[in-house]
C-alpha cells in the first residue's frame, strides 16, 4: 500500500482528491495539512511515498515549502496542482524539485495516472 500525503489550500479540492486516492486499493492517505511550514514536520513523521500539494497560484510560499520537502526527502515524488500558472511558473516549480505540475484541479484522472506511475503501479 502506497502512502499519500496531501497539502491543500482548498478544502473542497482536498476532499475530492482524498476520495480519489481512498477508492484506489493501492493507496492510503496517511496525512493532510495546509500549505504552511508545519507541513514539513507532518510529512517527515508519516514518511509518504508521494506528496501532492495543491496551491491556488504560483509562485509563492508553497514553492519554498516544496523545496524544503525535497531537501529533506529527496526520494519522495512531489506533485503540484494549481488553478493558475504559466510556463515560467511551471519551470520555477520544476527547478525547485517538484516532479509534476497539474494545471487543472479537476483532472483527477491525470493525477491518479501519474501517482500510479511514480509508485511503480504502471
Amino acid at each position: 500500500m502506497h502512502r499519500i500525503f496531501l497539502t491543500c489550500d482548498d478544502p473542497a479540492f482536498c476532499e475530492e482528491l482524498r476520495h480519489s486516492f481512498q477508492t484506489d486499493p493501492h493507496f492510503i492517505v496517511c496525512g493532510e495539512a495546509r500549505n504552511d511550514i508545519g507541513v514539513l514536520k507532518e510529512v517527515i513523521k508519516v514518511a509518504p511515498h508521494l506528496v501532492v500539494m495543491e496551491m491556488k497560484s504560483l509562485p509563492g510560499d508553497g514553492l519554498e515549502i516544496a523545496e524544503a520537502l525535497k531537501t529533506i526527502l529527496p526520494e519522495v515524488p512531489l506533485f503540484l496542482v494549481t488553478d493558475q500558472h504559466d510556463v515560467q511558473s511551471e519551470k520555477e516549480a520544476l527547478s525547485r524539485g517538484i516532479d509534476a505540475v497539474f494545471e487543472n484541479k479537476n483532472d483527477f484522472a491525470a493525477i491518479m495516472t501519474n501517482a500510479r506511475a511514480v509508485c511503480g503501479l504502471g
